[in-house]
């Protein structure tokens, strides 16, 4: 089977750029050469699935792992109770015990026909769940065990995780300094391995993020005051992704979270990168960084080009974000990563490992910013892909109001 385009694109090879596929960008320059870790597809394995206690990924010696046809899944498993409702008619997500070995997992269940849209929803979902079962482990990834078929059900097998999601957290109570940077730390952490498995989340937000706080102890009773673990978690709309991969048809993600780009369908690890900023945001300062009114697009409207997607791209190119609040002015390092990652243009981001390598995190050596709003400052391309914006630098209240009414 040949390779696809963006495979023998990203290899070095020379490809007839098709309608809808991204030029050759800086993206390339930051990511180099990044290939897929398989191009061809895989039968349905005819054992059965790894245990949770063991490593189920693939060696050199094992084939790759696939979505496995099955009649009965109650014959390995039992279905517990719900873990919590879903918002989709076609999903649930219940606690399940295996019948094997006794452990205990957590099963998503979507039903045909209706979780998928298309034939292409469909073909898209099967080569990303697989490529995600294929993807090395990361004791910051949530582990898949297995993902099951029936005529009626997938059922996606998953790692139990302790602790709460990261909204509950913050239910509950604000979150110190101390802990949000190891949050963060970890999260970047997370999104780095995806990012060099040539994977991107896509929706990566305070529910998808889980925080076991379980208190530990180091010794003369003391205990410590940072989580234990943070795991990300929801990998329905994870996709592969290469510098060179085509735009998207559907703007996935949610409301807060997704990048300007992202509503071109020009995802990115960068992408990935502008969520952990607004989770930093919501982490620092008790509140998301941009007004919920900028984004009032309905149910079908979040196709790419759609006149909705570039109203709101609009509008986050000339949203100001408040960095007025006194954990920045306490913390200016921590003010100069948020409002890096923040940034609109997806240039001015770091990556999820150069980000790492931040001061905050204790790192030496971090190219500061003199100007730290260097992102959202008036020497940004006025034509953004196409997209004539207002200079920011000559629009003021009156006009970001109507903007908004556009």
């Amino acid at each position: 089977m040949p390779l696809p385009s963006s495979v023998l694109s990203a290899a070095g090879e020379n490809v007839v750029q098709k309608d809808g596929e991204r030029p050759q960008s800086s993206l390339q320059q930051r990511f180099g050469k990044m290939l897929q870790v398989t191009t061809q597809n895989v039968e349905p394995a005819k054992t059965g699935g790894p245990s949770p206690k063991t490593d189920g990924r693939t060696s050199s010696s094992r084939a790759p792992a696939g979505i496995r046809q099955i009649t009965n899944f109650e014959e390995g498993y039992v279905l517990g109770g719900e873990v919590m409702p879903s918002t989709h008619s076609y999903m649930k997500v219940h606690f399940a015990t295996r019948k094997s070995d006794g452990a205990e997992v957590v099963v998503k269940l979507r039903f045909k026909p209706k979780c998928f849209r298309s034939k292409e929803d469909e073909k898209n979902w099967r080569r990303s769940t697989e490529y995600l079962l294929n993807m090395p482990d990361s004791s910051l990834i949530a582990r898949i065990y297995e993902v099951l078929e029936d005529p009626k059900t997938f059922y996606i097998v998953m790692e139990k995780v302790s602790g709460m999601d990261l909204f509950e957290t913050l239910e509950q109570d604000n979150v110190s300094i101390d802990v949000a940077r190891s949050i963060l730390q970890q999260l970047l952490a997370a999104m780095a391995h995806l990012h060099a498995n040539n994977a991107v989340h896509k929706d990566l937000k305070l529910e998808n993020v889980m925080v076991d706080a379980t208190p530990k102890c180091h010794g003369r009773g003391s205990v410590a005051e940072t989580p234990t673990s943070v795991k990300v978690i929801d990998f329905d709309t994870l996709d592969q992704w290469t510098p060179a991969s085509g735009v998207a048809k559907d703007v996935v993600g949610t409301d807060q979270y997704i990048a300007q780009e992202a509503y071109a369908g020009k995802y990115s690890p960068l992408s990935d990168v502008f969520a952990v900023g607004v989770i930093a945001y919501k982490l620092l300062c008790g509140r998301f960084p941009f007004h919920d009114e900028i984004f009032d697009d309905e149910a079908g409207e979040n196709w790419v080009g759609s006149p909705k997607m570039l109203q709101i791209r609009r509008r986050l190119k000339v949203a100001k974000v408040d960095f007025s609040y006194s954990v920045f002015k306490e913390h200016p390092l921590a003010l100069d990563l948020v409002s890096r990652m923040l940034s609109y243009n997806e240039g001015h981001r770091p990556t999820a490992a150069a980000a790492l390598e931040h001061e905050w995190f204790g790192h030496e050596g971090y190219p500061s910013s003199k100007v730290i709003f260097a992102a959202r400052n008036s020497a940004e391309d006025l034509l953004d892909d196409g997209i004539v914006v207002a200079e920011e630098s000559t629009v003021g209240e009156h006009h970001r109001t109507a903007l908004l009414r556009m």
